[in-house]
């Protein structure tokens, strides 16, 4: 089973996402729409978290205004909502370089 049709992943979703807020200390709410996307309001902001259409990569997509990106699993998803919404967050960007050996 396609896991973006999973009933029960999005009541797990919602959860994760109030929790986030709370633990960001941004005050919001997510609502759940009937067909199953997430509203997501702080201050002004307001983000629409759908499931992807089936042929697109992504899990989820995140609509703001006109823009939209894509997410391919939660940690994604929380880092383009948390992007969003707080301006002050600044994503960790990992870089693996190789390293000359050193001597034994």
């Amino acid at each position: 089973m396609d896991p973006r049709c999973d009933p029960r992943m999005l009541p797990a979703l919602d959860a994760l996402l109030r929790l986030s807020l709370s633990g960001w200390r941004i005050a919001g709410e997510v609502r759940v729409e009937p067909d199953g996307t997430l509203l997501v309001r702080a201050g002004d902001r307001r983000l629409r978290v759908a499931r992807a259409p089936a042929p697109l990569p992504f899990r989820w997509v995140v609509e703001s205004g006109d823009k939209s990106r894509g997410a391919r699993s939660v940690a994604g998803l929380l880092r383009i909502v948390r992007a969003a919404l707080d301006k002050d967050f600044r994503p960790i960007r990992l870089r693996i370089a190789p390293l000359p050996l050193a001597p034994p």
